[in-house]
């Protein structure tokens, strides 16, 4: 099952490559989480008297950093497995151009995904709404493979060459749709153990932690290294097989 070996090939440059892995994002990554909890932290200390313009502005400069430090991790890790260019200070090199242009290409293809996840959103809440309204776990269950999955399985053929611009590739932008023509199969059976791994994340945090309080966060905190690594890795793995027609081992 191609799907199956290169999620297998995905999950193995990150734990036979921990090293790099943790030089490439460790620092940036624990900036995405410390801005996010001392926003959290600001927020429960003024309660409602920073409601307002100050959580406004909060919210954006999480986002604006969040952004920044993921595409800087993202085309970090895409020349380190494509090219072998391990970073040799404590954090990747800032690469704005190849950074700006991954992010251009990253928003539109976020864009589309967006106004179908509102499509899927709407039918779905309007034909299983009374279904979903069992319990958390069905209702998990329901977005995962009525929702989850075709957004994911969509965005991986439109990302299939977003690694490309890491490398400075300015490829088409429906390249990687393109590149995967009559692919669906493999990307189907991708698409589905993707959206089983976030869900299993999911249920962990919700049944184990309780969903919400500072254990569901520490364990969230865990959880999204790996699934943020192993999510470029899956990218990695797409444009180096599909577009590079390396093979798969």
């Amino acid at each position: 099952m191609k799907g199956v070996q290169i999620f297998s090939h995905s999950l193995r440059q990150v734990m036979d490559n921990l090293g790099p892995a943790l030089k490439v994002s460790g620092v940036l990554y624990l900036i995405q989480v410390g801005i996010t909890m001392l926003l959290g932290y600001a927020m429960a200390s003024a309660g409602m008297g920073m409601m307002g313009g100050g959580v406004g502005l909060g919210v954006v400069l999480v986002l604006v950093v969040t952004l920044i430090t993921g595409i800087w991790i993202a085309v970090a890790w895409h020349r380190y497995v494509l090219l072998g260019e391990e970073p040799a200070g404590v954090v990747p090199p800032f690469m704005g151009e190849k950074m700006g242009q991954y992010f251009i290409k990253s928003l539109l293809i976020g864009l589309a995904l967006i106004v179908v996840g509102m499509v899927l959103g709407m039918i779905i809440g309007t034909l299983f709404g009374r279904l979903m309204m069992a319990g958390p776990l069905l209702a998990m269950l329901l977005m995962a493979i009525m929702v989850q999955v075709p957004m994911i399985f969509l965005g991986m053929r439109l990302s299939a060459a977003l690694p490309g611009t890491a490398l400075g590739n300015n490829l088409p932008f429906l390249a990687g749709w393109q590149a995967t023509e009559g692919e669906w199969r493999p990307l189907l059976q991708l698409s589905v153990l993707m959206a089983l791994a976030l869900w299993v994340v999911n249920m962990i945090s919700w049944f184990v932690f309780g969903g919400f309080g500072l254990l569901a966060n520490i364990w969230q905190v865990i959880a999204g290294w790996p699934v943020t690594m192993v999510g470029l890795s899956i990218l990695t793995t797409l444009y180096g097989h599909y577009i590079e027609k390396r093979p798969l081992v």
